[in-house]
This record gives structure tokens, C-alpha cells and sequence, in this order.
């Protein structure tokens, strides 16, 4: 920046010092011109006047000839060393015209260069006059826009960046209230999950404390029974929230162990086919992938696929059809959730993964959870070096799509 600005100003000095010389040889020749007439010296006080950064104009108070009028320019710029090639015309006041225009060239390489015809501008002016115009001074000078150009540029960087620093602000605040929004709908979803299981415990322990309640032991049974399973989502519940809270500080702990996944794949969904099918559901595995051992530990996985398979069924309608495949991609292990469930907002599915988000249902919960699970897996895949995606079409239902490296890979 420091250059430019130099080079600029060397330029605007130059443009000076020229606008200087030209104005001097002018005044001389008019000097000239009205020493040869025994007239008074003149009617202005101000005779040459400079129209434009390349066009000069000069009055005079009579007709002149054009041939002594060439001699004495042609004379003085070279005294004054301008040697650019130049235009001349006199107007005269009595025709309202410009009588005579010619091009000149001083130095050796003007002579060939091209001419360059301008027609000479009339001045608004009430005498005569004669104008001289340069025309390879158009890219030389500065004109009114490169003035301005400068401080233009300057206006125009401080603007961008006012609006960059209001865009960015803009971002900040709306992402500041969108977690503000995942903050309070994960406390409104820990305190109606966490409110639950609280109530039916309380319920159930105010049964047991019934005396009609003690004298039937099969009635305790039943009620301890309940009391226990709530205690556990308690317990399940409270581990997730530990969880979290792990892996954002990095402690979480993989016990890595050779682990065929198709054995295990088998092992989750029979848990899960024994509720799917109570919902008159089908599981269907297609397991094709050569190669399927891997290093891993076999507790996180197994929390991975049952999570995944869990939201397949939780998501989807009545008579659920979840498909699980594998495959080999690249020395890699892929492995293919898709259920026929109600699918995910495209708005919404690059934001599925982040912890406690959740896709807005309202203030409707037919569907448990924090908004913790997808985070989890996708934190769990990372720690083995693996990944996750997604793709989904509403009301046709959603696809994930986990790759873990194979043991040769690792």
C-alpha cells in the first residue's frame, strides 16, 4: 500500500510540474502574439485557463494566424521541454466556430505515432481564444475518478468490513440463541425423563406402604419389580449424562479387543427383534461384508448399535422395517442402518450429531431421549478412527452409514 501511495504521489507531481510548464509557454505566446499589434496587452487578467487536466485554452482579443500561432507553441514547448504531441484550434467569435484544428508532434517518436483527433471543445467564452489539447495525457493524468478513486477504495474496505463485523456478530448472536434454545429443550427433556420414573417410584412405594398391600405378597412383587426397573432408567439415564460429560473433557477409556462385528450385530438385534416384532416389524440382516473383524471396544460398539437400531424402531411407525447390511469399501468396514421410519427435515440433519439436539417436535414427547445418543456415537466412531453420515427423505424414512477401519487397516 505504501508503494502505491508513493508512486501516486510521484505521478500527481509530475502531472503538476507539466500543468506548470504548459501554462508559462502559453502565457509567452500570448505574450508574443500581442507584442506584434500595437493594440493594448489585452482584455483578462487571467488569459490562460486550464479546462481539464490536457486541454488549456487561452483568449485573445483578435483573429490570429494559425501558421505564427504553430511557430510560437511549437517554439516555447520545446524551450519549456514538452515534447508531447499536441492539438490546436482557434475559435472565432464572429463564426461561433473553430476556424482551424491541427495535430502536431514535437519529438521523433510522435511524429509516427498515430493522431490521435480529438475535436477541439468549445469554451464557453464571449471573445476569441485558442485551445491546445494533449492527447497522450488522457492515461497519464489523473482525471476526476482517479481522485477520487483512492479514498473511494478506502470507504469501500472500511464498509466491508463494518458489514463483515455485523454479519459476524449477526452469527454469534443467533448461534448464542439457538443453544440457549438445545439448553432448554435438554433441560425440558431431562426433567420429563427424570420426572417419570420419579413419579411411578413414588406411586409405587405409597402402594407398598398400604396395609392391605402387605398382606398380598404377590402385589409387593409386582410393585418392587416396577420400582426396580424405574430405578434402573434412573441409573441409565444419570450414565448418559456421565458420559457426555467425559468425552467432553477426552477421559473417555476405550479397552480395545479383536472383535468380529457380525457377531455382534447378531447378538443386539435379537434383543431389539423381540419388540419389533411385537410391533408386527421386521429385521433384516444382510450381512455380506468378507472381512468384519476389527479393534475396538466391544462395550462402546455394542452401545453404538444399540442405539442406532433403538431410534430405527423408536422412529418409525407401526410394523417397522429396519434393514442392517455390511460391506468391505476400501480396506474399510461398512455398516448400513436404514429404516422406512418418518426421516429427518433436510434443515435439520447436519445438526443431529451435536449434543443435545434434538429434531423439534413441539412440545410433544412420544419420543424419549436428551439428544445425546447420536452424539455419543459420533464421538465413540472418532475415538476408533471411523465415522458416521446420514441421509434421510422425510415421511420415507433415514439411512446411517458407519465406517471403521479393519485390522490390517489400523
Amino acid at each position: 500500500m505504501e508503494t502505491i501511495n508513493i508512486q501516486k504521489k510521484n505521478i500527481e507531481i509530475e502531472n503538476q510540474q507539466f500543468e506548470n510548464r504548459v501554462y508559462i509557454a502559453l502565457t509567452t505566446v500570448r505574450d508574443k502574439l500581442i507584442s506584434l499589434n500595437d493594440e493594448a496587452a489585452g482584455f483578462y487578467l487571467d488569459p490562460v485557463k486550464q479546462i481539464t487536466k490536457n486541454y488549456f485554452v487561452v483568449s485573445f482579443y483578435d483573429t490570429l494566424s494559425h501558421e505564427l500561432l504553430e511557430s510560437f507553441l511549437v517554439e516555447e514547448f520545446k524551450q519549456k521541454h514538452i515534447l508531447e504531441a499536441f492539438e490546436y484550434g482557434i475559435y472565432d467569435c464572429f463564426s461561433d466556430s473553430i476556424i482551424y484544428d491541427k495535430y502536431v508532434g514535437l519529438s521523433d517518436a510522435t511524429q509516427n505515432a498515430e493522431k490521435i483527433s480529438a475535436k477541439q471543445q468549445k469554451w464557453d467564452h464571449d471573445g476569441h481564444y485558442f485551445g491546445v489539447y494533449f492527447p497522450n495525457r488522457i492515461d497519464m493524468a489523473p482525471s476526476e475518478a482517479s481522485k477520487i478513486s483512492y479514498p473511494l477504495t478506502i470507504t469501500s474496505i472500511i464498509i466491508v468490513l463494518i458489514i463483515a463485523i455485523f454479519a459476524y456478530a449477526i452469527s454469534i448472536i443467533l448461534r448464542q440463541k439457538r443453544l440457549s434454545e438445545i439448553r432448554n429443550d435438554f433441560i425440558n427433556n431431562m426433567t420429563h425423563e427424570l420426572k417419570t420414573p420419579i413419579s411411578t417410584i413414588n406411586i409405587s412405594a405409597d402402594v407398598l406402604l398400604r396395609k392391605d398391600t402387605l398382606e398380598n405378597p404377590e402385589r409387593i412383587q409386582q410393585y418392587a419389580k416396577i420400582i426396580r426397573a424405574e430405578n434402573n432408567r434412573l441409573e441409565s439415564q444419570v450414565e448418559k449424562v456421565l458420559q457426555l460429560a467425559k468425552l467432553e473433557k477426552d477421559q473417555i477409556q476405550l479397552n480395545k479387543s479383536i472383535i468380529n462385528l457380525h457377531t455382534l450385530i447378531k447378538e443386539v438385534s435379537e434383543t431389539f427383534e423381540i419388540t419389533i416384532n411385537e410391533r408386527e416389524g421386521k429385521l433384516n440382516l444382510d450381512l455380506s461384508a468378507i472381512q468384519h473383524e476389527i479393534n475396538a471396544d466391544p462395550i462402546h460398539i455394542t452401545n453404538i448399535l444399540a442405539s442406532l437400531l433403538d431410534n430405527a424402531n423408536k422412529y418409525s411407525p407401526d410394523k417397522p422395517l429396519i434393514n442392517v447390511r455390511t460391506r468391505n469399501d476400501n480396506g474399510k468396514l461398512c455398516l448400513i442402518i436404514e429404516d422406512h421410519g418418518k426421516g429427518i427435515p433436510e434443515s435439520d440433519l447436519k445438526n443431529i450429531f451435536e449434543k443435545f439436539y434434538r429434531v423439534p417436535t413441539g412440545n410433544v414427547h412420544d419420543v424419549k431421549g436428551f439428544g445425546l445418543g447420536l452424539f455419543y456415537v459420533k464421538s465413540i466412531l472418532e475415538a476408533h478412527n471411523g465415522s458416521i453420515s446420514a441421509t434421510s427423505v422425510p415421511a420415507h424414512g433415514s439411512t446411517f452409514t458407519i465406517t471403521l477401519p479393519l485390522i490390517q487397516s489400523i
